[in-house]
């Protein structure tokens, strides 16, 4: 094996576009394919170094080591990795809050470090303005292009690909990167491949990710409650208040709106349109980013919180530093909360990511699939295995005509149903 071109791409790839970023010749490119981001090689310019084999995060990825490695001195807990400190906290910008999908702090925070010359830019990922049902990574260098990449974006697309373009910038400037935990991953791959990268990327911001959703994921929500793929002007999955919702808009005027409530339980959260990869992710938390950023799912907030509230892990002390003095300035409200709030807000995601993936390793294994390679060992248990089989079907199912006409067909209120019933049996 010589490229990432002879990997079972359906199993080990995340589309992260790391490969794309290490090559020396310039020989690897993203395409589509069965509605993920996957990895092409040019042959006639591949000269077989191995480069993107070494730096994949989907093939094997040493988390826990690197975590130890960063940040020795941190606290450490099972679910949410090594960390300083736990916050919640929100953008003091009240737009900017609104209009994001959970407090605002992933886009005031960039805003911050490129207001105070930390950084010169951030690769940052936006709705592309060509294509507007596909999403687009870039480098943000102004207020108007940060703006333009807040909320959510249930698509794939390949972020660590454009690390490539930082070459051509000048020599002294340095970066942000945010991303998802695969993101970050193939990030800190990249950083240990080659030091002109750990140069560049000065900070990173994480995402806290359940699992990603293939494009076929967007093209259903799109044709079962707005009118249909063709003249879309502009699609946002969140934002508009907290926790927001799918908003449509098309050429000829006419906007679909459609609450998160009424398209992720039935349809994103029992694991349709997921792609396999994902099944064997154990990284909820984003533990290899300076600072971790996810919704506030508190009971305590989610009654009267209609504008979003981030919960917010604290890895670095860069990360630290800039979140306080933020802070101070009062560009965001920031409030110090135990640990295990991060852990209660995220109960049943983190039993999914933590305690379930040793029966969907051992289960994918049995189907005779390649798994990813890690640095730690993960139980299985007889009511796990029935949760894998769920979540292997359901992300096998959506993957077919037949299976997505079903799903189309089929009331919301039963498969919020059947969501609840997966996540009994998924290690909730």
């Amino acid at each position: 094996m010589k490229t990432v071109a002879e990997i079972n791409q359906s199993y080990l790839c995340m589309g992260c576009g790391a490969c794309v970023a290490i090559c020396p010749m310039n020989a690897i490119s993203m395409e589509t394919r069965k509605g993920q981001n996957y990895p092409l090689v040019d042959k006639s310019k591949c000269n077989q170094c191995g480069k993107c084999l070494n730096v994949c995060p989907g093939i094997s990825m040493t988390a826990r080591t690197m975590a130890s490695g960063f940040w020795p001195d941190n606290r450490r807990n099972l679910k949410i990795g090594r960390f300083r400190a736990t916050y919640i906290g929100y953008s003091n910008n009240a737009r900017i809050r609104f209009e994001s999908a959970s407090g605002g702090i992933a886009t005031s925070l960039i805003l911050s470090l490129i207001r105070r010359k930390i950084v010169d830019g951030a690769i940052l990922t936006k709705m592309s303005d060509s294509r507007p049902l596909q999403a687009e990574s870039f480098i943000a260098r102004t207020k108007k292009e940060v703006i333009s990449a807040r909320t959510s974006k249930y698509c794939p697309t390949y972020p660590v690909a454009v690390i490539k373009q930082l070459k051509k910038t000048g020599k002294k400037e340095k970066f942000a990167f945010v991303g998802l935990p695969c993101h970050i991953h193939g990030v800190r791959k990249l950083q240990e491949e080659e030091a002109w990268i750990k140069d560049k990327i000065k900070i990173t911001i994480g995402l806290f990710c359940s699992h990603g959703l293939t494009h076929w994921g967007t093209d259903f929500l799109i044709n079962k409650f707005a009118k249909g793929l063709k003249n879309v002007k502009e699609l946002r999955y969140r934002g508009n208040g907290w926790p927001g919702g799918m908003r449509v808009k098309y050429e000829d005027g006419k906007e679909f709106r459609t609450s998160l409530d009424e398209y992720w339980p039935p349809f994103f959260a029992p694991y349709f349109f997921t792609p396999y990869r994902c099944l064997t992710c154990h990284d909820f938390a984003s533990e290899l980013a300076d600072i971790s950023l996810g919704d506030a799912w508190l009971r305590e907030l989610r009654s009267k919180d209609n504008k979003g509230t981030s919960m917010i892990v604290v890895r670095s002390e860069l990360g630290e530093r800039i979140l306080k003095t933020m802070k101070q300035d009062k560009e965001i409200t920031l409030i110090e909360i135990p640990y295990k709030k991060v852990i209660e807000s995220q109960k049943g995601i983190l039993g999914r990511k933590k305690i379930g993936i040793g029966s969907r390793i051992k289960f994918i294994k049995f189907l005779f699939k390649h798994v990813p390679q890690y640095d730690q060992v993960f139980k299985a248990s007889f009511k796990g295995y029935i949760g894998a089989v769920l979540m292997y079907f359901n992300s096998m199912l959506s993957k077919t005509k037949l299976g997505r006409i079903i799903l189309k067909n089929l009331p919301v209120k039963y498969l919020k149903r059947y969501c609840g019933f997966l996540y009994k049996y998924a290690e909730k």
